[in-house]
C-alpha cells in the first residue's frame, strides 16, 4: 500500500513537471525549418527576430517580419552576407526626408481653373509667408 502511494505521488510530480521542460510558452513556438533560397528585399520587411537553435528550434535563423502582417515570417541563414546586411539596414533609423521630397500631388503642376482636393496621406507643411511690398 505504501509503495502504491509513493508510486502515485511520483507519477503526479512527473506529470506536473513535463510542461515546464517544453519551453516557456508550452512548446507552441514558431520555428524556421529551412532557409529562404532567395534574397529577401528590404521593402517587404518591417523587422526581424533571432531564432536560437538552443531554444528548441532545429536550426539557428533570422525570422524577418513581413510588412503585411497576414503573411508568414521569412527565414534567413544568419551566416549569409545578405542576411547580415538586411539586419543592419533594418537596425538603422529611417533617413529623414529631404526638403525637395514631398507628395507626388504636391509636385504636379495645377491646371488653371481647376481646384485640387486635399491629398490623402500627405502632410503639408506650411512655410512662413513674407508680406509682399
Amino acid at each position: 500500500m505504501a509503495q502504491t502511494l509513493a508510486l502515485s505521488l511520483l507519477i503526479l510530480v512527473l506529470a506536473l513537471c513535463v510542461p515546464w521542460t517544453q519551453g516557456s510558452d508550452g512548446g507552441a513556438q514558431d520555428c524556421c525549418l529551412k532557409y529562404s533560397q532567395r534574397k529577401i528585399p528590404y521593402k517587404v520587411v518591417r523587422g526581424y527576430r533571432k531564432q536560437e537553435a538552443s531554444l528548441g528550434c532545429p536550426i539557428p535563423a533570422i525570422l524577418f517580419l513581413p510588412q503585411k502582417r497576414s503573411q508568414p515570417e521569412l527565414c534567413g541563414d544568419p551566416k549569409e552576407a545578405w542576411v547580415q546586411q538586411l539586419m543592419k539596414r533594418l537596425d538603422k533609423p529611417p533617413a529623414p526626408r529631404k526638403e525637395g521630397q514631398g507628395c507626388r500631388k504636391d509636385r504636379e503642376t495645377q491646371k488653371p481653373g481647376k481646384k485640387r482636393k486635399g491629398s490623402k496621406g500627405c502632410k503639408r507643411t506650411e512655410e512662413p509667408r513674407t508680406p509682399k511690398g
